[in-house]
């Protein structure tokens, strides 16, 4: 009913965290088809029915980020619809469930996008598969402005040869990737390159507190980042609290607790922040 009054006036769309129950799922979606200016649609938790396919088309004009995706076969459904809204200036793509099955489709949406500022990808893609998404990605480097990959199994070899060449990226998150402390140092090397960048949040990537020298050589050489928080597991310390950036003689880091991070871990992981 609110929608019904008030559909015309809305722009935004947010059901990343929404249980809705089976059996309203079709009214409720129906009942979306009053909005006719969205402009930001996170839909990440619906299945591609006749109404959201609706929904998409009827806002292709008007819409500026989407975030898609439970499965392989949902994004191949919605692939043609989302390449009708070439005003996109960011998606988000995927669900830990998807695999390389859904990389021709990925970059297949990607290829109608001549503004992207940013893009997520969520799976279990691995490097064969993400191969065709990287040149899309390439191409879009003169946009592309913040970058997030969760629970991905790609390589620190093939994020270092991707994020070079993305010149005036800002933002970059990297969340479930085991690289270890080698992979890291690997991608550190390449970012070193990004001048641009401003933003970098690393979650259970498998890293110890030995990567933290590295991380803040980094912040030393690209002077522009202004946030750099990395989380892991409080037992791969020397130390503990406050005191660990003291004892690793990091100048530019100090350790913090943070609820939202501690609460992704249960309460298992400390964060260094620039």
């Amino acid at each position: 009913r609110i929608l019904e009054t008030y559909g015309s006036q809305v722009g935004e769309v947010n059901l990343n965290d929404t249980d809705i129950d089976k059996d309203s799922t079709s009214t409720f979606v129906a009942s979306l088809q009053q909005i006719k200016q969205l402009k930001v649609a996170n839909l990440p938790t619906l299945r591609p029915s006749p109404d959201v396919i609706k929904l998409i088309r009827q806002n292709k004009n008007s819409l500026r980020y989407l975030d898609v995706g439970t499965s392989d076969e949902d994004i191949a459904t919605l692939a043609p619809c989302i390449q009708e809204c070439t005003r996109l200036t960011g998606i988000g793509i995927g669900h830990r469930s998807l695999t390389n099955t859904s990389a021709p489709a990925v970059a297949a949406i990607l290829s109608g996008l001549h503004q992207l500022h940013e893009f997520s990808l969520t799976g279990q893609i691995d490097d064969s598969g993400f191969a065709m998404v990287a040149m899309e990605l390439q191409r879009c480097s003169s946009s592309l402005l913040y970058l997030n990959f969760y629970w991905t199994r790609l390589s620190s070899s093939v994020l270092s040869s991707l994020l070079p060449l993305l010149d005036h990226l800002r933002e970059f998150m990297l969340i479930g990737n085991e690289l270890g402390d080698d992979g890291l140092r690997e991608l550190l090397g390449a970012l070193r390159k990004l001048r641009s960048l401003e933003e970098l949040q690393f979650f259970d990537i498998g890293v110890t507190w030995q990567s933290l020298k590295d991380l803040e050589q980094l912040l030393q050489d690209v002077g522009n980042i202004r946030l750099c928080i990395v989380a892991m597991e409080k037992s791969t310390f020397p130390a503990v609290g406050e005191d660990i950036a003291k004892t690793l003689n990091l100048s530019s880091m100090k350790c913090v607790h943070k609820e939202a991070c501690k609460a992704d871990v249960n309460g298992r992981t400390a964060t260094f922040e620039m």
